[in-house]
């Protein structure tokens, strides 16, 4: 399989932008009423092979790396591919 090293940089980006592209890529747990009830949101990583070298930076298939540069750009920050 070939792949593809992804990364991000989100210097000039606010803490909320920062949260919400970690969240869609990583996934998350959401919880309710009171920390009573919580449930696993899945991230885009999740549902693909992948494997982290750091936060910000990814290796994944050339194929789903398309769908997470899009992913990315769509929220702002500079996305660089090897």
């Amino acid at each position: 399989m070939k792949a593809e090293i992804i990364t991000y940089e989100t210097k000039n980006m606010t803490n909320s932008r920062r949260s919400i592209i970690s969240k869609r890529l990583f996934g998350f747990t959401d919880r309710t009423k009171g920390s009573t009830y919580s449930y696993k949101r899945k991230g885009m990583l999740e549902s693909m092979p992948h494997v982290v070298i750091t936060k910000k930076t990814f290796v994944v298939g050339v194929k789903d790396g398309r769908r997470i540069k899009e992913a990315i750009k769509e929220l702002g920050p500079d996305v660089k591919s090897w």
